[in-house]
């Protein structure tokens, strides 16, 4: 099928079919996360240009998760944390993709911490279309699509409605900021709030923020996989995510993203105090 029919068959399917493929890729590639969880002589550790660890089991999940959904959608391309970085910024920037993160949260997996998943997106040019993240530890899948809200297991989620900077519960990582705004995070946000946390997976940790769970994250040195599902996971909860100037960014985007994301009442507040 050339991929204007398969854009065009796109159109006329249903959200509930797009995102049960979707999870359908995710539960496959978490499953395989979680059989290799736990023998770290099998990993094959090594570390990439940006500094970030990557294992064998990040390649095997991206290539299950690439297989399954070539086999339904064979002319979607993909962007991917560990395809080549010419092949993903070869993606046309006003066409369908899938955004695919394989492994979020791989320093976990390796020292191994039980929180880590799957990150599966549909977008077309600057919107993603669906979001699937699958969690193989704590059986959790959270998922949306565009205007159709977000769920946690098949249960609606929305965010909290905390407004008080002395209420607020949030995941802070602001290690690799300069060090007057890392000061300024201390001063002005983590020692007012009521409690802060470093869960380490991005993905989860915005589906935290979704569900309720978080008020919101404050992360740095991301990549476009690490928010493209979780990012439209929230704004269908009811909240908001930004870079730290207020602004989003057009995907498919290559650069290192801060980010903000809340329960959308406390933004801008967090955004000022940054």
């Amino acid at each position: 099928m050339r991929l204007a029919n398969q854009q065009a068959h796109y159109l006329e399917l249903e959200e509930k079919d797009v995102l049960r493929h979707s999870l359908a890729a995710g539960r496959q590639a978490a499953k395989l996360l979680k059989d290799n969880f736990g023998d770290s002589a099998t990993y094959d550790v090594s570390i990439k240009h940006d500094r970030s660890l990557v294992t064998r089991v990040d390649g095997e999940s991206q290539a299950l998760i690439m297989s399954y959904l070539k086999g339904q959608f064979p002319d979607i391309p993909f962007v991917a944390e560990e395809q080549d970085r010419q092949v993903n910024a070869g993606v046309k920037k006003d066409g369908y993709y899938f955004v695919i993160d394989p492994l979020d949260g791989t320093a976990s997996f390796v020292i191994g911490i039980p929180f880590f998943c799957t990150s599966i997106a549909l977008c077309k040019g600057t919107q993603t279309l669906a979001g699937v993240l699958v969690d193989p530890n704590h059986n959790e899948e959270f998922t949306a699509v565009l205007g159709g809200g977000a769920f946690l297991n098949g249960n609606r989620m929305s965010v909290t409605k905390r407004r008080n900077i002395e209420e607020l519960y949030l995941n802070v990582n602001h290690t690799k900021f300069d060090q007057n705004r890392f000061e300024r995070i201390n001063a002005n946000i983590l020692k007012k709030i009521r409690r802060f946390h470093k869960l380490g997976s991005l993905c989860l940790e915005v589906a935290y923020v979704a569900s309720g769970r978080l008020d919101g994250t404050i992360n740095n040195d991301l990549s476009m996989w690490d928010i493209a599902a979780a990012g439209l996971i929230l704004e269908e909860a009811g909240g908001r995510w930004t870079l730290l100037d207020g602004s989003k960014p057009a995907f498919p985007v290559f650069e290192k993203l801060d980010i903000v994301a809340t329960n959308g009442i406390i933004h801008y507040d967090l955004l000022r105090a940054l």
